[in-house]
């Protein structure tokens, strides 16, 4: 069986590299884009990810506020048709749209995409329900749930008192850890749940979080204050921010570090970071929307209702306790036993196999 993975490389982001080395022991696959487009060579499934990254050309619409060339347009249509013809198709439900442009340009796309899939995988039902809701009248597809592999590729060198010492962070500090890259709109919910944990003693561990220049017209000025508080948050005992990419093999420090793992998401369809939380053995705090706030209730982590701080409060103060009871190795075992690559590969490639016969 071949298996054609139609999407551009995505740095950064594991999730194919992981997939890929997990599906390999049953079919042989090739991950390029080029193939997709050019409409040749035999294939047996083609497996698409996010529509928006099925060349560069469509990543680049991305970036800016233009509509697809109608060339283009004409292109993707012959070649779903293509491949709908002589290959089967799935689709992994990553997002609702793209973060970047969620326009009737993208959402085209999506549909497009969806219209030609034999099967859509999503990872969690809320996924499902939602599709339902946004296109009623695509019935083609058969939907099923594989849930997002785990992260057990990523280095772990470290231990919880190890990655402490290397990051310079006493023993008796509450941790709180936000991961990735976070949003100018998500900060105030970050600092608010921050603001909860009772421990005077605490720090914001959140690598991603960018000192953004405010928006002042006379330059000079607001390139003075955008250095100025660069510097400042240097100084600040509480709050570890604003230091750039995080390299793979140094990952392992920050999750280890941590008491718990805060998802600062409220619109969006799926968070990477819950099954990196998990993989550590972290408690997991997120909203009660989304899949993952279907998976966080589903395994007893603590969620929140937006814009209610008093859940907000009793969401932290949860995680404490969880945490003092050494709740965060549920979660290892659950990432270890049930989203281990090869168990979610054997689902995919179980999918391949009745699609096929």
């Amino acid at each position: 069986m071949k298996v054609l993975i139609a999407c551009i490389p995505t740095p950064g982001n594991r999730f194919l590299t992981d997939l890929i080395e997990g599906l390999r022991k049953h079919v042989t696959v090739v991950h390029d884009f080029k193939k997709f487009w050019e409409c040749r060579d035999n294939f047996d499934i083609v497996h698409i990810h996010w529509p928006e990254y099925l060349s560069y050309e469509t990543e680049s619409y991305l970036y800016n506020e233009l509509n697809f060339k109608q060339e283009l347009w004409n292109s993707l249509k012959n070649c779903l048709k293509y491949w709908s013809n002589n290959a089967e198709i799935i689709v992994t439900r990553h997002n609702t749209l793209p973060h970047n442009r969620q326009d009737d340009n993208f959402k085209n796309l999506y549909k497009l995409v969806f219209t030609y899939a034999n099967i859509i995988t999503h990872f969690a039902n809320y996924s499902i329900r939602e599709y339902h809701n946004m296109y009623p009248d695509l019935k083609k597809a058969k939907h099923i749930v594989i849930p997002h592999h785990n992260y057990a590729s990523l280095n772990n060198f470290s231990y919880y008192k190890q990655a402490r010492v290397k990051l310079n962070i006493t023993s008796d500090t509450t941790v709180m850890l936000v991961f990735g890259n976070i949003r100018e709109s998500e900060k105030k919910l970050i600092n608010k749940a921050f603001k909860y944990i009772p421990n005077q003693k605490k720090l914001l561990l959140a690598p991603g979080w960018k000192i953004n220049r405010r928006k002042i017209s006379y330059i000079r000025a607001r390139e003075w204050v955008w250095k100025l508080e660069q510097w400042l948050i240097k100084f600040n005992k509480k709050k570890k921010i604003n230091l750039g990419f995080i390299k793979e093999d140094m990952v392992h420090l920050y999750l280890n570090a941590a008491d718990f793992l805060f998802l600062p998401r409220i619109n969006q369809l799926n968070s990477g970071n819950l099954p990196l939380g998990f993989t550590f053995g972290k408690v997991v705090v997120g909203s009660n929307l989304g899949n993952y706030g279907e998976i966080l209730k589903e395994t007893g982590n603590p969620i929140f209702e937006v814009g209610d701080d008093s859940s907000l409060q009793k969401a932290i103060l949860k995680a404490l306790l969880l945490k003092d009871d050494k709740f965060g190795e549920k979660n290892r075992k659950i990432a270890s036993n049930k989203w281990n690559t090869s168990k979610i590969a054997d689902l995919y490639y179980h999918e391949f196999v009745n699609l096929l016969d």
